[in-house]
């Protein structure tokens, strides 16, 4: 008998933008029917290491798994359909506390394994190595903030030369040809976040899009062709009753969309452009024609300096979050040393057992 594939799908649970860390994960706790639990504990109390313990032993059924925008090796959240579960880091920045305690969300709060007298003999050196992190971070985050701008100033001058009833025509075209029949959802438009700013620059969770058969792809360096054609098949799937996500980027802020995927018609649409390049898989529409030229020429200067000022920008973001990644190694030396993992993993295991019991 041929063993059942079940798809595994990747995101960032939010990225920091001009308004500070954004995340629209509060909206995945929110469904009915569904069960969260919420991690809570310092650095190196083993939240992520438990997600990943999580994730590879309860192997049943499809999932996505959310990744931290700072460190893309580390989870932030695990959703497992077949469970109707979600486990999820609910500590800063993106902090989450149980709606309906113990119905429908619980804390799990992994402290209860240190031994505080141990942290103490440290304070010190913990709190150093925390200020230290902060500060990185918030250096990271005036460059992305910085980089938001410059992405929104070439976003700007895009919008001011696009052909935007070509654009609606092409739309119009794809909606005919792809986007047919009546979906079996509520038209539900739910936001994921694909890209973020990270250690090695602006990374994409590319397999996520190509575990769809069917991948359309617009090259677009200003942005604003891409997010609007996007927006018309987002909006006419959803009103056809297809469950639409639309994958949001951080680079303007969380409000332009750059990705989106139609599930249940295997469909995946990709805009590509220099500084958020996710390959050449699919089938390729070149947007930039869209532009009226004349408008561009006069603009080309400026474009140009904006180009180089965001590949500078994104190079500097990543270097100050790898520096806030050595802090928080530091930060999680000392908290690792203190942690009792033998009880630890005790109660990883009684979780697991908790959470196999709510397989549907």
């Amino acid at each position: 008998m041929q063993k059942t594939q079940h798809k595994t799908d990747e995101y960032f649970l939010g990225a920091v933008t001009r308004s500070g860390f954004t995340t629209s994960f509060g909206s995945i706790i929110g469904r009915e029917g569904w069960f969260t639990y919420i991690l809570k504990g310092g650095a190196g109390t083993g939240k992520s290491t438990l997600m990943k313990r999580i994730n590879s032993e309860l192997t049943e059924g499809n999932r996505t798994l959310f990744h931290c925008s700072s460190d893309p090796g580390s989870l932030d959240a695990v959703v497992l359909d077949d469970y109707k579960t979600i486990v999820v880091d609910g500590t800063a920045p993106h902090t989450f506390d149980p709606v309906v305690p113990a119905i429908k969300q619980v804390i799990v709060n992994l402290g209860d394994f240190w031994n505080e007298s141990e942290l103490e003999k440290h304070s010190a050196q913990v709190m150093d190595a925390m200020a230290l992190n902060s500060s990185y971070l918030k250096r990271s985050g005036r460059y992305v903030c910085a980089l938001s701008d410059i992405a929104f100033d070439t976003y700007s001058l895009g919008s001011e030369a696009l052909d935007r009833s070509g654009i609606k025509a092409l739309a119009g075209r794809i909606e005919k040809r792809v986007i047919t029949g009546h979906g079996s959802g509520t038209g539900e438009l739910m936001t994921r976040q694909l890209s973020a700013v990270t250690m090695d620059g602006c990374k994409t969770y590319i397999d996520t899009l190509l575990g769809c058969c069917r991948v359309y792809r617009f090259t677009d360096e200003f942005f604003a062709a891409s997010s609007l054609l996007l927006d018309e098949l987002s909006q006419y799937a959803s009103q056809r009753g297809y469950d639409v996500i639309n994958c949001v980027t951080q680079l303007l802020g969380c409000d332009v969309t750059e990705h989106i995927m139609i599930p249940e018609l295997d469909a995946a649409f990709i805009s590509v452009n220099k500084l958020t390049d996710v390959g050449r898989t699919g089938r390729a529409v070149n947007l930039m024609k869209y532009y009226n030229e004349d408008v561009i020429a006069l603009k080309a200067p400026r474009l140009r300096l904006n180009r180089s000022a965001a590949r500078t920008l994104m190079d500097e973001a990543a270097k100050t979050l790898t520096l806030a990644k050595q802090a928080h190694d530091e930060i999680e030396k000392y908290y690792i040393a203190a942690m009792d993992f033998e009880r630890l993993d005790k109660a990883g295991t009684q979780l697991i057992k908790r959470i196999r019991k709510r397989k549907i």
